[in-house]
């Protein structure tokens, strides 16, 4: 999505990726390392803004929603990983892409959305949480690829 259709709706929609995290562990064993496996969630952030563990399904129009992808016994190698983000009106809001290599046996790796009022929308908030949110409001999918290829999707609800 272009800085200038952003503009012309005048919605700020901020997604980050954050870099991955990566998380060793002890070696399994050689049957365990054949299965690969991952895990999607969605939280809030700590006070650091890292994502935590304990999984969510909805939030509020002023929270910062990570999307955490957990992988266990992937080959030791390079991967594309995208995370797109689609809102209630089933558009493709936005979309996160990024490279990343898996050293160790788990590998946890996020992105995050804030969602952001029109302009002038911030005066009446305090009486209307949804002012200039209101396309936000709803359900909405995440899908996560890697190499191109969709592993899963999930949802959450955006609340105000």
């Amino acid at each position: 999505m272009s800085i200038d259709l952003l503009n012309r709706r005048a919605i700020v929609l901020t997604v980050a990726f954050l870099s991955a995290f990566i998380i060793s562990i002890t070696p399994s064993s050689a049957a365990e390392q054949n299965k690969a496996s991952s895990k999607v969630y969605f939280t809030l952030g700590d006070q650091h803004q890292f994502p935590l563990t304990e999984e969510r399904s909805s939030f509020g129009c002023s929270d910062r929603i990570f999307t955490v992808v957990e992988l266990s016994h992937m080959p030791k190698t390079k991967y594309d990983l995208a995370i797109v983000w689609i809102d209630p009106s089933n558009t493709e809001r936005e979309r996160t892409e990024y490279s990343f290599s898996v050293v160790a046996e788990e590998t946890r790796l996020w992105s995050w959305l804030s969602l952001s009022p029109s302009t002038g929308a911030a005066m009446i908030q305090w009486i209307n949480p949804a002012a200039g949110l209101e396309e936000f409001v709803g359900p909405w999918t995440v899908e996560i690829r890697i190499n191109g290829r969709r592993i899963t999707s999930k949802n959450f609800e955006v609340i105000c």
